[in-house]
């Protein structure tokens, strides 16, 4: 038997941890938290997403998702448009605030990321990302 702190788990939840550490400082004073951001960026990447859609591609409950986007949209970095489909349902959208806010700060996303990764060879990078692939299918 093995202990809680020698599960792949807990070894991935400390990994995620350590990133948030990098940009913890930055985000604060943008008035923002990481899961913020991150939304913002899968916003980004995806706009037009239901406020469903978004909170599965998050993986996160939609309720917690829904106040993510309040708390967003009051800063006025994301909007909601009611669907013409669906009056009840509406699609999530970065307003210009919010994009220039994640291109002016990409690295602030990607640069804990990069500071780990110092750690290891390219080759062990690599190795780590296709096993990381493999376990996420």
């Amino acid at each position: 038997m093995f202990t809680l702190q020698e599960t792949i788990c807990f070894k991935l939840m400390l990994l995620r941890e350590k990133i948030q550490e990098y940009s913890r400082k930055d985000l604060q004073q943008l008035g923002i938290t990481y899961g913020n951001y991150v939304t913002m960026l899968l916003l980004y990447e995806n706009a037009g997403m239901t406020q469903a859609g978004l909170a599965e591609l998050n993986r996160k409950d939609r309720n917690v998702m829904g106040q993510t986007i309040d708390k967003l949209e009051k800063l006025r970095f994301v909007e909601r448009v009611r669907l013409e489909s669906d009056r009840r349902a509406y699609t999530l959208y970065l307003t210009p605030e919010g994009r220039a806010m994640v291109e002016k700060y990409w690295d602030i996303a990607v640069g804990g990321e990069k500071q780990l990764l110092k750690k290891i060879t390219l080759e062990e990078k690599e190795e780590f990302f296709n096993i990381l692939e493999k376990l996420c299918r």
